[in-house]
């Protein structure tokens, strides 16, 4: 399955901050490039679910990126009060198992059906892009739990993806670790630029420091825009 989505519902500005009305302006400077803004666990622990409201109301789709990874009775309780937000995507850790996963499912529709919000999408975090590699073995078993438990997609590496589309070919992908030749690559270790994510199959590209600490983040958005539209054709 290939995800058809609009070119800027497959761009995600990262907001990595603590300050709320640095993640407001960062996210204005993208508004109408990208359509997605993922909120981590810095400005979430910062800030919490209210920072969520302010960016559904600049009209982005908000992926949550917190990474649950817990028994599944917790999971499931925490997963409920994501439902009720109205975010698009929500993480958990893979490596947490079936269980877990599926408790993660439970308490999204159970959320997303007390405030008839549109039921957001369970990604699972397969091996963080900080990681200098990423083993078959690990990758054939996080795929396969999530596979088993019914999540929608997943997180990985942009050098994973080929695996990713012959294991998992109708999981929603989406890619961090995005950076061009001359961005500084910080703490990715696997990494690709947005036009091979792109083409390797990603669905959505997670994008922070290339244009958070760019000069131009608008110009830099738009840039990274059309390489994406470019790579698309």
């Amino acid at each position: 399955m290939t995800y058809e989505l609009a070119t800027d519902k497959r761009l995600a500005l990262a907001l990595d901050t603590d300050d709320l009305e640095k993640a407001i302006r960062w996210a204005g400077e993208v508004k109408g490039i990208f359509g997605v803004v993922k909120v981590g666990l810095q400005l979430f622990a910062s800030q919490g679910p209210s920072v969520t409201r302010r960016l559904l109301d600049m009209g982005f789709e908000v992926f949550l990126d917190l990474k649950f990874y817990d028994i599944p009775n917790t999971v499931e309780n925490a997963s409920r009060v994501v439902g009720e937000l109205g975010v698009s995507y929500l993480t958990v850790h893979s490596a947490g198992g079936v269980d877990m996963v599926k408790a993660a499912l439970n308490g999204l529709r159970e959320g997303a059906d007390r405030t008839g919000n549109r039921l957001p999408r369970l990604l699972g975090v397969t091996v963080l892009t900080s990681f200098a590699a990423a083993s078959e073995a690990d990758l054939v078993e996080r795929v396969s739990i999530l596979i088993e438990a019914g999540a929608d997609g997943l997180v990985c590496a942009p050098t994973d993806l080929e695996f990713i589309r012959s294991h998992a070919p109708g999981f929603i992908k989406v890619v961090p670790g995005i950076r061009r030749p001359n961005d500084a690559l910080g703490d990715q270790a696997r990494v690709a630029s947005p036009e091979a994510a792109i083409a390797a199959g990603a669905d959505v590209l997670v994008i922070g420091r290339p244009v958070t600490a760019s000069e131009n983040p608008r110009k830099t958005a738009m840039e990274i825009r059309s390489s994406v539209e470019f790579a698309r054709k």
